[in-house]
């Protein structure tokens, strides 16, 4: 059996291309994996705004009551705090320049630090190297991750526990002087 030489090099050409095809979908899937945990972080702010908005009138309405003021006066305060928390975690974060202070060609706070010429040559430049077009690719997965991810997950974390801390001590001194 022998291969025509269209078949040959379509063949070729499969093994050549199939790695660039894999690297991108692989990038491509990393990078909406990233995007994907950002709009779970801010849907988790928004929710957790959304309560204790809501939780703080409601308990205040029981501040009338001396024996446990203390108790609402302290969730009170971690509801505020758990909204404040929540909040920085919405703010948009940008990334930190690289070594060389090149700005990443695929970000929006790299992007508008050139004019529009500048950019265009730039990223023209960027998307005929296969290369170049990776390193941005790897690069801009890596900040979304350690400049964006990684502090807006910090913030909700505290949030989380600023919430957590103030409905316990809340609870506690509720329901102690209730019951003595």
């Amino acid at each position: 059996m022998t291969q025509s030489k269209s078949e040959s090099a379509s063949s070729s050409a499969d093994k050549n291309n199939w790695p660039a095809l894999l690297r991108g979908s692989v990038l491509s899937s990393t990078q909406s994996k990233h995007v994907q945990y950002i709009s779970l972080t801010d849907r988790r702010a928004q929710v957790i705004i959304t309560i204790n908005a809501f939780l703080i009138p409601l308990t205040l309405s029981g501040y009338e009551k001396t024996e446990i003021r203390t108790g609402i006066f302290l969730f009170t305060l971690a509801a505020a705090l758990s909204i404040f928390f929540a909040i920085i975690s919405l703010m948009p974060k940008r990334y930190k320049r690289d070594v060389s202070g090149n700005a990443n060609l695929l970000h929006f706070s790299g992007i508008w630090q050139y004019d529009e010429a500048s950019y265009k040559e730039q990223m023209k430049a960027s998307l005929e190297s296969r290369n170049t077009i990776t390193e941005l690719m790897i690069s801009d997965i890596y900040h979304l991750s350690h400049d964006v991810l990684r502090p807006k997950f910090k913030w909700i974390r505290l949030s989380f526990y600023a919430f957590l801390t103030g409905l316990v001590c809340a609870l506690i001194f509720i329901v102690l002087p209730l019951i003595a």
